[in-house]
């Protein structure tokens, strides 16, 4: 049954780090990847610009 505690205390004590380690990754900053996002969103602007059909007024 000891054996069976130090286990627990063990799965338990290694949640807290996964979760801890998960947190601070949260909010750890990737250059490369905002980098790529910032990339696919001026991608996606240039292509549903040039898709948009063109509306000329009648005058």
């Amino acid at each position: 049954m000891k054996n069976l505690n130090q286990t627990i205390r063990l799965t338990d004590e290694l949640e807290r780090e996964l979760m801890l380690q998960a947190i601070e990754d949260q909010f750890r900053f990737r250059p490369l990847v905002a980098l790529k996002n910032l990339a696919a969103k001026v991608a996606g602007l240039f292509s549903s610009a040039s898709s948009a059909p063109q509306v000329k007024s009648a005058h």
